[in-house]
C-alpha cells in the first residue's frame, strides 16, 4: 500500500511558445476507485464523466512553483448509497467467506 495517494502535479509551462499552447502542464494518477467510479457513469450514459480536483500551491525544491493535485470521486456520487457503488472493483472479485456452519 501506497504512503500518499494517487497525485500529480501542475507546473508552469516554462516551453510555451504560442498563446494557444497551455499555461501549466502536468499529470494526474488516480486511485482505482476514481478510474472505476467513471467507468460507472459511462456505462450509466454521462455524457461527460467528472472527478473532483483539489489543488495546494507549493514550491518545488527547486524553488519552482506548482499546483500538487489530488482526483477523487465526485461528492454528490460518494454520498449516493446505491447498490453498484458497494459493488466490489472490476477486476477484484468479490468473495463471500464461507460460513459453512449455521449457528441454529
Amino acid at each position: 500500500m501506497a504512503d500518499y495517494p494517487a497525485s500529480g502535479a501542475f507546473f508552469t509551462n516554462d516551453r510555451k511558445q504560442s498563446p494557444t499552447q497551455p499555461d501549466y502542464t502536468g499529470n494526474l494518477a488516480v486511485e482505482h476507485d476514481v478510474v472505476h467510479d467513471l467507468m460507472r457513469q459511462i456505462e450509466e450514459g454521462v455524457e461527460h464523466p467528472k472527478i473532483d480536483l483539489a489543488g495546494w500551491k507549493k514550491v518545488s525544491k527547486n524553488n519552482r512553483p506548482f499546483m500538487s493535485l489530488r482526483g477523487s470521486v465526485l461528492r454528490d456520487r460518494r454520498e449516493q448509497s446505491t447498490p453498484m457503488a458497494r459493488q466490489a472493483p472490476m477486476g477484484k472479485p468479490s468473495v463471500a467467506p464461507a460460513n459453512d456452519e449455521i449457528p441454529f
